[in-house]
């Protein structure tokens, strides 16, 4: 029996309540501009980080973790503010672009400091070389949603293969895509896995709201923060929660567009120069007619994963659905 199959058996036995819980993908005020809405200055995430540790802490994670694109700012401003925390880690999801394939992945990276937040971020036009430097530095690190928004069919079986050599941890399950795309990934990696090199499975929420923290988390049989990570690190974790849908999606969606309003109202608020305030309301007032819009963009795109997934699957697998899931990784929990 594989060491992760025999430690999956010793999380079942003990119960959600004696677990220690990570939610390992959650974002602040930091993650900086939408891309899609760069003229409205619309912000990726409205959430302020002592927010998001109280109420990652209120939902039971043992745990806290800020991955924020390509910034620790989150990280620092939460520690200056409470001091050094045990049940904290600096966090980081780094975009990495890797010339070979024209993609750019998305690596969460935890445990390091500032002067190596600043070497990561000189290398991401990178990635193989970011890789390269977080193994040098023997740091935690994972890589996140790695097929979500791939498109080049022709190389498929060529990047899955140079990921699988490059990553030892995987999140599985990310709170924002759906069932078809989180088993999708399990399936497909469990053909990785091996005694001699065991891959670590983790999830988390990917909020981008305070509504979803802690919803999707990863889970082992530790007792403290080291020993969690290294179980990272050692394939003996299990991820729980839900997966999303097109719902829960434009929920995410109405949560941040609720936050931009008041952010671009608020007087007292020096994000904004008074005349890119005015611009920014006016577009804002002329969005509104559309309001309607984050749901249909919601449905087509859980639609496009969705078809995009199925192409993959008969690629890979051939005119057969892809083989199902062990259990013990796809197990769904419920958290109090």
């Amino acid at each position: 029996m594989r060491r992760g199959a025999a430690r999956s058996n010793v999380i079942l036995e003990k119960g959600l309540d004696q677990l220690y819980k990570a939610d390992l993908h959650m974002h602040t005020r930091y993650s900086g501009p939408v891309k899609h809405l760069r003229l409205l200055r619309a912000r990726d995430c409205y959430s302020q980080p002592l927010d998001v540790y109280r109420r990652a802490k209120q939902r039971g994670m043992d745990l806290v973790t800020i991955t924020d694109h390509d910034s620790i700012d989150g990280c620092l401003e939460l520690l200056n503010k409470l001091g050094d925390l045990p049940d904290f880690v600096i966090g980081e999801e780094v975009s990495a672009y890797l010339p070979w394939f024209r993609h750019t992945v998305h690596i969460g990276v935890f445990g390091h400091n500032e002067a190596q937040h600043r070497d990561i971020q000189r290398l991401r036009s990178n990635g193989e070389e970011v890789v390269e430097y977080l193994r040098r530095n023997n740091l935690l690190f994972v890589l996140n949603h790695f097929l979500h928004d791939f498109s080049n069919t022709a190389r498929l079986h060529e990047f899955i293969e140079r990921m699988a050599q490059l990553f030892d941890v995987f999140e599985v399950r990310n709170g924002t895509l759906q069932r078809e795309h989180n088993t999708f990934i399990v399936a497909l990696l469990e053909r990785f896995r091996d005694h001699a090199r065991p891959l670590g499975f983790v999830g988390g929420s990917d909020s981008h709201t305070l509504r979803r923290i802690g919803r999707v988390y990863t889970a082992s049989p530790a007792r403290t923060r080291e020993e969690f990570l290294r179980d990272i690190r050692q394939g003996r974790t299990q991820v729980f929660g839900p997966h999303s849908n097109h719902l829960s999606l434009a929920a995410d969606i109405y949560g941040v567009v609720l936050r931009y309003y008041p952010t671009v109202l608020s007087i007292g608020n020096g994000e904004f120069h008074p005349l890119i305030r005015l611009r920014s309301l006016f577009l804002g007032i002329a969005f509104t007619p559309f309001l309607f819009t984050p749901y249909v963009a919601a449905v087509r795109h859980m639609r496009t994963e969705r078809g995009r997934i199925k192409v993959f699957s008969r690629l890979l697998f051939g005119n057969q659905s892809h083989p199902s899931a062990p259990h013990e990784v796809l197990r769904t929990g419920r958290i109090r």
